[in-house]
């Protein structure tokens, strides 16, 4: 498609990917056994971080999966050797692995010995030994570091603790005084802060770099060693998102340059990156905070002698994010959000030209320690619709798959197709989304249908493995997902149209959906359910409060009563910016509360489930809907997980949660 660059001049938006092409046989493994089952939700590894070596022989990645005996996930390190053809796991209950700038070590975080194994240490792997090596002996969390580029030091981000109570001894009351005072994860908020903390590696000596009431993070080292960026927000943190960029001179009592004065978060969630020459540094460029996760993230360039920025991404109008510059500086390599798609993308400053680099069905995951740009060659974590995602590297030419960690697994399995849909909704909107039919499917017959509706809001489904959709689909369900109006991936004025206004045209968008499977001819249109987590949950609530034809409706970690989300939740910067206050502005809380102050309309037999300490979307909202529909003599349920937050951490808890929702749908639409 043609786009245009921040000067107006056109440039073009090329497709490189035709010309790679895949080795080491299909990606999706298609079985001819065994259907998924529910106990098979603990057989699915998950692939994390990832880092390649110098030389672009070896990669470090992680690897989670359910220790069933313990019922905990695990996170261990593996690594690749090209030259040998091997895959092998190095560390366990271990994390965020980078090679040292020679190779010869693996840099990790993992509890630390004795009276550390409270406490995430800096640890080291000899990767010609195989020997480890605890760095750091601190009663604190390192949770973030980087390696200076001549691998003498390294920079960590500490996260430095109030003083901890002894055990045994009556808890004392939590006083608080903060704006924002809970967080999702953390309970209650407390002093703690992120600093940045310098270690010299031979002597092993620890220097604290940065202190204040501020958080310090994304440590980032100049080329030459002199310098380091981090981002970092100042003032009464818990009232703003006003991130910047600062450069801490090493070796000078200069107070750190602001480098960037953006009104808005400049490098949230992605790690400030300098060009090989240090001139420059590319970051990601937040929008206009009042808008919140609704506004568009822009790749931008700032220039360090003239501290003027550049946006290069301008006219793309998609998110973006994971910069990462080419080795000579001529381009700079970075990840596209972009209608279910998920790439790797090349910007090429001889002509701006952006080129995407992986092919449009296979989707990329991951941040900026996802995947790493050596010697011209990219280490990459790739799925698709019929597997989930493994390790995979190219040369510019070639696309290899590396890792086969759910390929023994899968072997066995039948899975289902998954479709590419779209439908036209009445006021003329595009929607796009997929669908996932039952095996031995036979278009004669007429099926139940599920539809599953992501979080977010601004979120979207992408074109990847999903093991849910896969289990309904073996359990005779139609399974249907879209991206409705406000979901990302579709541009700014897509994903704004829901700003303040929630569960309007998202949930037309839904009830549309329904319409269109019902006209396939295939769909039960007495059998209809749908249901999702988070806004997912949210969005059914609003979805079965306008439209009774749904006859099973599941709701995970919801709220429909915004005002008992206020103080409740850790969203009070997010409420006052998109609603205002409620005493200012009720008739909007109001009208975004509609499913709980329209509860008399709801008919749909509904299940709710949530975690007792999501801080996120508390309980009191799932809570509150159950009281409603429970008084209306509504068939309902409400499921709650002990000690989980949002997103659960026991796996016995998200398979039985996957047991309700396959007992709630059996219930009502057979």
């Amino acid at each position: 498609m043609e786009i245009f660059d921040r000067n107006n001049k056109p440039f073009y938006l090329s497709v490189v990917f035709l010309s790679l092409f895949l080795t080491h046989g299909s990606f999706a493994l298609q079985s001819q056994n065994e259907k998924f089952e529910l106990k098979d939700i603990n057989q699915i590894k998950d692939i994390g971080s990832l880092d390649v070596s110098k030389d672009a022989d070896l990669i470090a990645y992680t690897v989670s999966s359910v220790d069933q005996k313990n019922d905990e996930y695990v996170t261990d390190i593996w690594m690749l050797n090209f030259k040998k053809d091997r895959d092998k796991l190095i560390v366990r209950s271990a994390y965020s692995p980078k090679f040292s700038p020679d190779s010869n070590y693996v840099a990790y975080l993992a509890p630390g010995r004795g009276k550390y194994s409270d406490y995430q240490q800096l640890w080291f792997f000899n990767t010609k030994t195989a020997t480890k090596r605890q760095m750091t002996k601190i009663e604190s969390s390192v949770t973030d570091f980087e390696w200076s580029p001549d691998g003498n030091r390294i920079v960590m981000v500490i996260n430095i603790e109030p003083e901890r109570e002894d055990e045994g001894e009556t808890q004392k009351p939590y006083v608080i005084d903060r704006y924002q005072f809970k967080q999702d994860n953390n309970d209650f908020l407390d002093e703690s802060r992120q600093h940045l903390f310098l270690i010299e590696i031979a002597r092993r000596k620890l220097t604290q770099l940065t202190d204040g009431s501020s958080n310090e993070i994304f440590p980032s080292w100049s080329p030459d060693g002199n310098r380091i960026a981090y981002v970092t927000k100042i003032g009464d943190i818990d009232r703003h998102d006003n991130w910047d960029i600062y450069v801490l001179k090493l070796d000078s009592n200069e107070n750190p340059i602001q480098l960037t004065t953006h009104l808005g978060a400049d490098s949230q969630g992605s790690r400030p990156q300098w060009s090989p020459d240090g001139k420059q540094i590319a970051y990601l460029y937040g929008g206009d905070p009042k808008l919140l996760w609704y506004a568009i993230q822009e790749l931008a360039i700032i220039d360090l002698d003239t501290r003027t920025s550049s946006i290069i991404t301008k006219q793309l109008d998609r998110n973006t994010s994971s910069p990462q510059w080419s080795e000579d500086g001529s381009s700079i390599f970075f990840v596209i959000e972009d209608n279910m798609k998920s790439q790797l993308a090349k910007y090429s400053f001889l002509d701006q030209k952006i080129n995407t680099v992986t092919p449009p069905d296979y989707y990329l995951s991951g941040w900026s320690k996802n995947y790493a740009v050596r010697n011209g060659k990219i280490g990459l974590i790739l799925s698709d619709l019929n597997s989930p995602d493994e390790i995979f590297f190219v040369d510019g030419k070639n696309l290899q798959q590396k890792s086969h960690q759910n390929a023994e697994f899968l072997s066995k399995k039948i899975i289902s197709q998954t479709e590419t849909i779209s439908f036209t909704t009445d006021d003329g909107e595009e929607i796009f989304g997929m669908m996932v039919k039952p095996h031995n499917f036979d278009p004669a017959k007429k099926y139940p249908l599920i539809i599953r509706m992501h979080g977010g809001p601004v979120s979207q489904y992408g074109l990847h493995f999903r093991f849910d959709w896969q289990l309904f689909a073996a359990n005779g369900y139609i399974v249907m997902a879209m991206n409705p109006r406000g979901s990302s991936g579709r541009g700014f004025d897509f994903q704004k149209v829901i700003f303040a206004d929630w569960g309007n045209v998202d949930a037309d968008d839904v009830s549309a959906l329904a319409d269109y499977a019902i006209s396939l001819g295939y769909v039960d249109p007495q059998r209809l359910g749908l249901g999702g987590w988070s806004y997912g949950g949210m969005l059914t609530n609003y979805v079965i409060a306008k439209d009774s034809r749904f006859k099973a409706a599941t709701s995970g970690a919801g709220i429909s009563n915004l005002l008992s989300g206020f103080g409740d939740d850790h969203y009070i910067r997010e409420y006052i910016l998109e609603l205002g206050t409620p005493w200012d502005n009720t008739e909007d809380w109001l009208r975004n509360s509609n499913p709980f102050f329209s509860a008399g309309n709801i008919k749909t037999p509904t299940l709710f489930l949530v975690g007792e300490k999501d801080y996120n979307v508390p309980l009191i909202g799932s809570e509150q809907m159950y009281q409603a529909l429970k008084h209306l003599n509504i068939p309902t349920q409400l499921i709650i997980y002990p000690d989980e937050n949002h997103s659960f951490s026991t796996p016995s808890y998200n398979e039985d949660v996957l047991r309700r929702y396959l007992d709630w749908y059996e219930k009502f639409l057979h």
